[in-house]
């Protein structure tokens, strides 16, 4: 689960980009995950937690805009990528009503989001959480 796998399955491209390759380290925090895995067991798209900080830190002055909807779909893709290695598959019915994101994900650009479910295989990669 690395950017440079990720970037030979979607998009060779962006190898060179340092802000995308910046956003999937982000993407891969144990933290992140666990936001994204956390919002799909309520039935939530799983970017809810996080896409208004990626509009904040990935604006127009990036190398990877969110201002750009190709880079939003990038992102969308990232998670899947991502959240596949912990056994979750993006739910068939696409972009229905419930995969708009609601208002106290407090973003402009992002509207829409995957919603994932637990597959019955087994995860290639757990996530342990330590509770403090």
């Amino acid at each position: 689960m690395n950017f440079s796998n990720f970037c030979k399955t979607y998009n060779k491209k962006l190898l060179t980009n340092p802000d995308a390759s910046k956003l999937f380290d982000y993407l891969c925090t144990g933290e992140t995950i666990a936001n994204l895995m956390a919002f799909t067991s309520v039935g939530l798209p799983a970017i809810s937690g996080i896409a208004s900080y990626l509009e904040s830190i990935y604006d127009n002055n990036t190398t990877f805009s969110m201002e750009n909807p190709h880079n939003r779909q990038l992102v969308g893709k990232m998670v899947k990528f991502i959240l596949g290695f912990f056994g979750f598959e993006p739910e068939v019915n696409g972009l229905e009503e419930r995969a708009q994101l609601r208002n106290f994900s407090n973003t402009h650009l992002f509207k829409t989001a995957a919603i994932y479910h637990k597959t019955n295989e087994t995860p290639q990669k757990t996530l342990d959480i330590l509770v403090k």
